[in-house]
């Protein structure tokens, strides 16, 4: 092989690698955002698990100030009982390579705010969310009424290909993951 027809698969590799590269960035940044969706999933049904098995309500609060997820134990108050609420787990949504101006708590703009399920997007309350599960797994609001949450998040730079709802049924407590399908401009689970 001569110098010339080594400098031109040199050349081709890097003309293919710099065609490449911004594909492979972006795909990364989508992945990441996937570990948000993992995130918030696992820490609500965590939140259920564990006012189910201490029997003993438990809330699980989306802070979108901070882009965190705190679950506390509600605590038991009653006649001689008094327990405080304690925090159990304080879990931060950004990190490994995701800045938290990425993620974004609402429906994707021109994207329905309601899944197929009959929740709707859950506005935030002083920045935050608060879900409370019950100690039968439920999700019920003071007239202990069963309450359903859905929760939208999307990412800054690629709206379309990471937006996603988590929705959650008061009744049984059940939780389920949708994503955004563009074609269909809905969410799909």
């Amino acid at each position: 092989m001569s110098v010339v027809e080594l400098l031109v698969v040199i050349a081709v590799i890097a003309i293919i690698g710099s065609i490449a590269l911004p594909q492979i960035i972006s795909a990364r940044r989508i992945l990441r955002f996937g570990g948000v969706t993992r995130e918030v999933l696992t820490q609500l049904r965590y939140a259920r698990q564990q006012a189910m098995s201490t029997r003993l309500a438990h809330t699980f609060r989306y802070d979108d100030a901070k882009k965190q997820i705190v679950i506390i134990n509600n605590g038991e108050t009653g006649v001689g009982n008094s327990q405080p609420d304690q925090i159990v787990r304080t879990v931060s949504l950004a990190g490994a390579g995701l800045d938290a101006f990425e993620i974004v708590y609402g429906a994707l703009p021109g994207a329905p705010t309601s899944l197929d399920d009959g929740t709707t997007l859950t506005p935030l309350t002083n920045n935050q969310v608060n879900i409370i599960f019950q100690p039968d797994g439920s999700v019920l609001n003071s007239s202990q009424i069963p309450v359903n949450y859905a929760l939208f998040f999307y990412g800054q730079s690629y709206p379309k290909e990471t937006a996603v709802a988590i929705s959650v049924l008061g009744a049984a407590g059940r939780v389920k993951v949708w994503r955004y399908d563009r074609n269909a401009n809905k969410y799909a689970e």
